[in-house]
């Protein structure tokens, strides 16, 4: 499953990808709320940051399954 091809990459890459890019956003939308330079209520950063740790878990979970194949 951890080498199943998504766009020419193995899915355990594009999720690390997917993972760094929601990190970024979730750090942008915090500092965003912190300044006041949205109208965004806390709760989305709390959201995305959810989103964050379970994308993370999935693709530390495809990794430990990549390596282990070896």
């Amino acid at each position: 499953m951890a080498l199943f091809t998504w766009v020419t990459l193995p899915l355990v890459i594009a999720l690390g990808i997917c993972v760094f890019l929601s990190l970024i956003a979730t750090a942008t939308l915090g500092f965003l709320i912190l300044k006041g330079k949205t109208t965004l209520p806390f709760s989305w950063h709390l959201n995305l940051a959810r989103l964050t740790i379970v994308l993370a878990l999935v693709h530390a979970a495809l990794a430990m399954a990549w390596f282990q194949r070896w």
